[in-house]
């Protein structure tokens, strides 16, 4: 697995803006016929990892979020500790009757996390600490909590949500694709091996084995990608966007169903299909935000910042994708185009957010529907 990631100049211009602020061999039998189901409901199906990934996450964004409260100090200790599992900070969770022991899971959210990613996370913390102990009002030029009950830095950044949409990538996805459908593909471990690990890529999707038929619960990139594939327009009516909600689905099922039936090929055919899409899915997310952006303008410079926030969490956690195709170039043109003050964007400037990220990725009939 490759982990290794130097820093660029779009990675300098976003720490400014955050700153001013066993084993055997499969053999390879004949191809049995079987049948794919139309939910993940597999005998053997495993989700206890990845939802103590996701609980962890959620409880560490409960903290971040006392911080939009004035007079609530968020510790940056506190969180860095967290991100790492120690400290005992956590609370167990229970998921149909399986309790989740966070503290002594031994799973970091941190060494999970894309290797040159952490610092970056960490600096995210730190940042936090110190705008929460400025006990002012959030203003252009000065961090603290907005009108909106949002924690913001001097230059606009949403603490809260610029965490939560970067983590969805350097972690969430990294797990998903660099993780656990790499170890499914692994020739070196068992079947059942493979099929756990498969499992937990598809649970860390943060989607109900019955999706999307049912989205009741979904979270992270289960919300997200119903959203790219329906847009903005509520409720939803039809997929106008970029058919994310069938194109996993559909996968994440086959490949398990090939994995059941000892059918490597057709299982990595399917991993082939979802670990590229997870470029599309951050830049379409960090799309989306923009519509959500201009949709808000009416509302106030700290509603657009909190929309501003999440599109930019989401473009920087493109940065660390291991197998995103875009250039650096124009990796670095969109990072350009945020600018380094959200207090300070115009309807202008958030188009041409929009624009250039359509224009990279052949969008620009669907742009406005994200």
């Amino acid at each position: 697995m490759k982990r290794n990631f130097s820093a660029s100049t779009g990675l300098v211009m976003i720490a400014t803006l955050i700153f001013s602020a066993a084993c055997k061999k499969d053999s390879a039998p004949s191809i049995p016929n079987y049948t794919v189901p139309t939910t993940y409901n597999f005998p053997n199906a495993d989700s206890l990892t990845a939802k103590t990934f996701l609980s962890m996450t959620a409880e560490i964004e409960a903290v971040i979020n006392l911080g939009n409260t004035s007079g609530n100090v968020v510790s940056n200790t506190k969180l860095k500790s967290m991100f790492a599992n120690t400290g005992g900070f956590f609370t167990d969770t229970t998921f149909n009757s399986n309790v989740l022991h966070l503290n002594t899971s031994g799973l970091s959210l941190k060494s999970n996390t894309f290797a040159a990613a952490q610092p970056f996370i960490e600096i995210i913390m730190d940042s936090i600490g110190i705008a929460s102990a400025t006990g002012k009002v959030a203003a252009n030029g000065q961090a603290g909590v907005s009108d909106k009950k949002t924690l913001l830095s001097a230059n606009g950044i949403y603490y809260r949500q610029y965490f939560t949409k970067s983590v969805m990538g350097v972690l969430i996805g990294h797990l998903i694709t660099d993780v656990y459908l790499g170890d499914s593909l692994n020739s070196n471990i068992s079947i059942a091996a493979k099929q756990h690990a498969w499992d937990q890529a598809f649970y860390m999707w943060g989607v109900p084995a019955n999706f999307p038929t049912n989205r009741v619960g979904v979270k992270y990139w289960g919300s997200y990608t119903s959203q790219i594939d329906s847009g903005i327009v509520k409720p939803v009516v039809n997929l106008t966007g970029i058919n994310s909600n069938p194109t996993l689905m559909n996968a994440f099922l086959k490949g398990r169903a090939a994995l059941a039936n000892n059918d490597l090929t057709t299982a990595k055919q399917q991993a082939d299909i979802i670990i590229p899409f997870f470029e599309k899915m951050e830049a379409a997310a960090a799309l989306h935000e923009t519509n959500e952006a201009k949709g808000n303008l009416a509302n106030g410079a700290a509603a657009v910042c909190g929309n501003l926030s999440e599109s930019l969490g989401f473009w920087t956690a493109l940065k660390f994708n291991a197998h995103k195709k875009i250039s650096d170039a124009d990796y670095a043109a969109v990072v350009a185009l945020y600018g380094t003050n959200f207090w300070n964007i115009t309807p202008a400037g958030i188009q041409a957010i929009q624009d250039k990220i359509s224009s990279i990725y052949g969008w620009d009939a669907v742009k406005s529907n994200l």
